[in-house]
Parts: structure tokens; C-alpha cells; sequence
């Protein structure tokens, strides 16, 4: 401990310190705020718009009612298969309804049986499916994605 307080490193260190400072002083050739020219330009002032929202009306949207053409072909006790979702499933809900609980994802091309329907709700026709082959995979459907199978 009394090395690190020896009074010949506190004085090296000052005197270093000191050099230092003097010869960065010295080679900075004394530059002061003095020796720059003012600036006499003028500033130039770009303004630009801000996007503006315009308003746009908003089609009515269109209103689903079930006609006997919607529902040609899936019948009660009949097999339909899930078409038209691109590959994402279709959303099986516990209640016919948009808000209804999900409950299961039908797969495209899955085959289910109609146990119960039509209901009409949220301006789309529900059909109740359920798996043939596993009563647990079950719920509402919207029959715009259906379309009538052959027994599996």
C-alpha cells in the first residue's frame, strides 16, 4: 500500500501530466474561435407538405342472406368437405357467430359430417360438423368455405 503513495510516483505523475498538456498546447499552434472567418451565407428553407388524409367512403358492405343456391347440396346427415381456404383452414366455433369461442381448425379438404344447421348469423349460413371419425373435432362452420363430398 505505501508504494502506491510513494511521494516520487505522485510527483512523476504530475510532471507527466504537465508535459503533456504544455506540448499538445504547443503543437495545436495556439488555435483560437479568433481565427476562423465568419460565416455570410444565407440559409436555405425547405418546406415540405405534410400528406394530408383525404376521406374516402367506404362501400356498404354486403349483406349474406341464405338463399336455396347457398345451400344446394349440403344437407343434414351429409358429408362436406372444406374448400377454398387457401391452405389456412377453416375456423370451427363453438356458436354460430363471428364471436364465437374457436374451438377447432378444420384442414382444407377435410372431411366432416353436418350434424346440425342452418343458422343464420353475422350474415353467414353456419353449418354444425363433426369429424366421422372422431366426435371431439366438432363446431360451427361458415358454408361459404363447404362443399358437398362423398362419404369417406
Amino acid at each position: 500500500m505505501k508504494d502506491i503513495f510513494n511521494p516520487w510516483v505522485i510527483s512523476g505523475a504530475i510532471i507527466t501530466a504537465s508535459l503533456l498538456l504544455v506540448g499538445t498546447f504547443l503543437l495545436s499552434g495556439n488555435i483560437s474561435a479568433a481565427d476562423h472567418l465568419p460565416y455570410y451565407g444565407e440559409a436555405a428553407l425547405t418546406v415540405i407538405p405534410v400528406p394530408t388524409a383525404t376521406p374516402t367512403k367506404i362501400p356498404p358492405t354486403p349483406v349474406f342472406t341464405p338463399t336455396s343456391e347457398s345451400q344446394a347440396g349440403i344437407q343434414l346427415g351429409g358429408y362436406i368437405k372444406i374448400s377454398g381456404t387457401e391452405g389456412e383452414g377453416l375456423r370451427l366455433r363453438k356458436a354460430p357467430s363471428l364471436n364465437g369461442e374457436i374451438i377447432y381448425l378444420g384442414l382444407e379438404d377435410e372431411v366432416f359430417l353436418v350434424k346440425d344447421g342452418p343458422e343464420d348469423q353475422d350474415g353467414y349460413l353456419w353449418w354444425y360438423l363433426e369429424a366421422p371419425l372422431n366426435e371431439t373435432r366438432n363446431g360451427w362452420a361458415v358454408a361459404n368455405y363447404l362443399q358437398p363430398a362423398q362419404n369417406p
